[in-house]
């Protein structure tokens, strides 16, 4: 056995922080807000939500393990040609998104230190490729450490909030069903990453075992620090030590002071360069594990001594590189970048769940996955633009006729 595959602790420390991404810092304010008194409810709903997103692409994930990853599964289904089709949604959502989340490091950033996010993500960009091309073992070690080290500063500045500045734990406001979908609809940037965790399938040792024990202990994680920090923001009096604005920020003051500004700086950075460990590294493997189907140039499979999928990992690095001068170049901003990678991430783990509601034998699980498609398809339709769905449309179209044409063959 390889002593550089990943046990359950380092690959759910490629999980914990990614999930938890820029999410942490961005939503509870946001939903808290829109929601107001029922926002927590809307958070244990998405919470559940996850939970049954973590099932079903761990499921698909241990049964058809590979670098290819949920994909597999999805092949196992609906075909080779769909397999395909959710390869690129994926890698499209990736590229873009990962650009996304360097520059919402680079936000935070920008505030600490003055240098504006862009050049923050041009200089983060190489240092995330370069760890990248490390060992992948200790790539997860290290990010386990820095999602450890986000975890509990996040749960440990909300449990001192909740504690030493409490307001009571009622639910007193009217419930507004439009405000209450809105805010769950927003929180679904929080589920994101669980689809991922298939592409890491052969770095892990047994993958079964490894896999089921690192989503047991993600999501834990994951759980407590929302819930708590959410709680945190509804359930706290700051006025007293806190002046300005209620945020994440205000939640971690009781720990820090006037240094939590750096903190929450560095924070931001750990979590966006781990949640950019785990899409990059995963759709490297996945764009691999195509090029080994010769579906793309077979230059992009080759690997390092360690397994490292190197060629497909420098492709990424230009494209996100690309992404950025975008940026640079006002074509593209954070919230279309975000808007844009949502829609094909979206789309790809509607997919996964398909062949998961056909694979999973339990009904509840069928029936719960029915429905959160339902819901994954109006998501879609409602706030994707235009292009995207044209876009998206001009793929399933090319994809879908090849599978077609394949199964008639085959008859």
């Amino acid at each position: 056995m390889r002593s550089d595959k990943m046990g359950p602790v380092a690959l759910s420390g490629l999980i914990i922080g990614p999930v938890l991404g820029s999410g942490i810092f961005i939503l509870p304010p946001i939903v808290y807000g829109i929601a107001g008194d029922w926002a927590i409810l809307a958070w244990i709903a998405i919470i559940v939500i996850s939970c049954l997103v973590a099932f079903l692409f761990g499921f698909l994930s241990m049964q058809f393990p590979g670098d290819g990853g949920t994909t597999n599964a999805i092949e196992h289904v609906f075909g080779v040609y769909v397999k395909r089709l959710a390869a690129f949604y994926l890698i499209i959502g990736v590229t873009f998104g990962a650009s996304a989340v360097l520059l919402t490091a680079g936000q935070y950033m920008e505030k600490l230190s003055g240098i504006s996010a862009l050049t923050v993500s041009y200089i983060v960009l190489p240092v995330c490729i370069a760890l990248l091309l490390a060992r992948i073992d200790l790539l997860g070690k290290l990010a386990f450490a820095m999602s450890i080290l986000c975890a509990v500063v996040l749960f440990a500045g909300g449990v001192k909030s909740l504690l030493d500045y409490p307001k009571p734990m009622v639910i007193t406001g009217s419930f507004d069903l439009g405000d209450f979908s809105y805010a769950l609809l927003l929180l679904f940037w929080a589920i994101f990453g669980w689809e991922v965790i298939g592409n890491y399938s052969a770095d892990v040792i047994e993958p079964k075992k490894t896999i089921a024990k690192a989503i047991l202990i993600s999501m834990a994680a994951i759980s407590l620090v929302y819930l708590v920090v959410a709680a945190a923001i509804q359930w706290t009096d700051l006025s007293e030590v806190w002046k300005g604005e209620l945020t994440v920020t205000a939640v971690v003051y009781t720990l820090f002071g006037h240094w939590s500004h750096l903190v929450i700086a560095l924070l931001a950075l750990f979590l966006c360069c781990s949640t950019y460990f785990l899409y990059v590294g995963g759709i490297s493997r996945l764009v691999a594990s195509l090029a080994k189907e010769k579906v793309l140039p077979q230059l992009l499979g080759k690997r390092t001594k360690t397994n490292v999928p190197f060629a497909a990992v420098i492709v990424i690095f230009i494209l996100n590189f690309f992404v950025l001068l975008l940026v640079q170049a006002d074509v593209f901003h954070l919230e279309k970048l975000v808007a844009f990678a949502n829609s094909f991430l979206t789309i790809h783990t509607l997919i996964g769940i398909g062949a998961g509601i056909v694979l999973v034998r339990n009904m509840f699980i069928r029936i719960s996955g029915l429905l959160l498609a339902i819901v994954f398809i109006a998501m879609l339709l409602l706030h994707s633009s235009i292009a995207t769905l044209l876009l998206m449309g001009i793929l399933a179209f090319y994809y879908g006729c090849r599978q077609w044409a394949a199964n008639r063959s085959r008859r």
